[in-house]
């Protein structure tokens, strides 16, 4: 049976792996996730590549293969932290980043939407990612 902080790990990676994979299939959907749009100029048409290639392959296989990793029963903690705290960093990261933007972007921000949405749930998922690693600091 696994620890109660690798199920929580497990299942941000797999949240984090299926986001991924949604965008890697379905790019249009990603792009309304994010709000991002194709370039308008006729001259430099899609971007959907970049949605596939960043929001999809990277995220999907970057959090299925912690995810395989953090569920090797024969890997000691100590070597998976390799793997889930860069992870979990990154989000924790976007979240940080995304706060500054809260504060500083005001004008280019159309409006806050769902930024402070957005803030709390990437914190969460770093920490939820970063849990086995809590358990030996806290």
């Amino acid at each position: 049976m696994l620890p109660i902080t690798d199920l929580i790990s497990a299942a941000a990676l797999g949240f984090c792996a299926l986001l991924g994979f949604g965008s890697l299939y379905a790019p249009k959907w990603a792009a309304g996730v994010v709000r991002l749009v194709a370039d308008p100029d006729p001259d430099k048409p899609g971007g959907f590549s970049e949605f596939r290639a960043t929001y999809g392959g990277l995220l999907f296989m970057l959090h299925a293969t912690a995810l395989v990793i953090l569920l090797q029963p024969s890997l000691r903690l100590e070597f998976k932290i390799f793997t889930l705290l860069p992870i979990a960093m990154a989000w924790i990261g976007a979240g940080f980043g995304r706060f500054l933007s809260l504060l500083m972007d005001k004008e280019d921000n159309r409006e806050n939407g769902l930024i402070p949405v957005w803030i709390p749930m990437e914190v969460g998922l770093g920490l939820a990612i970063a849990a086995p690693v809590l358990q030996l600091v806290l």
